[in-house]
């Protein structure tokens, strides 16, 4: 959404509390959504003001060379001009912009049994773990021997090299 087009007022102002009531059908819900709007812009404008003064960012360490931008400058104060987070959700509020859906008991129910029940089942693996040590299947000097053309306990691999030895010596004796 484009917060530089919004027409929130700039400082605060008094409410009239029945209206916002009006919107949710109780002051506490408008609120919440009010504030978790609120949450969602003051994020976004925050993300989209570092995107902006990144281009101007120095990643060199002397200290001496400080630079003034003036265009870097500007884009700061247009950001502490906007009208405050608060201010854009209500206004969003009241102008019938915002869509939100505040769940039923039954809905909330649900979702907390479903979040015990994942509490319970990440207990029980922690149990479990306790338990039971795991253990590798394989130790380490098996898996470095399946790594190797030869295992490192084999005492064949000296009496291969011998005899390779010793067929190059035959072969050498036979050319001479």
């Amino acid at each position: 959404m484009d917060y530089k087009k919004n027409n929130a007022p700039t400082s605060v102002i008094t409410r009239d509390t029945g209206l916002l009531e009006s919107k949710t059908g109780n002051i506490y819900e408008t609120v919440v959504v009010a504030s978790r709007r609120a949450n969602q812009i003051g994020t976004d404008l925050k993300n989209e003001l570092n995107k902006k003064l990144e281009e101007f960012a120095s990643y060199t360490d002397n200290l001496e060379e400080i630079f003034e931008n003036r265009e870097q400058i500007e884009i700061s104060k247009f950001y502490e001009r906007l009208p405050k987070p608060t201010l854009m959700a209500l206004q969003e509020i009241l102008e019938d912009k915002l869509n939100f859906r505040i769940p039923s008991d039954e809905e909330i129910q649900q979702a907390e049994e479903l979040a015990r029940a994942k509490e319970r089942a990440e207990q029980e693996v922690l149990a479990d773990r306790k338990a039971k040590p795991v253990m590798p299947e394989k130790t380490f000097d098996e898996i470095i021997a399946e790594s190797h053309d030869t295992p490192l306990d084999d005492p064949e691999p000296e009496k291969k090299t011998k005899a390779k030895k010793e067929s190059k010596s035959k072969t050498k004796k036979d050319d001479k």
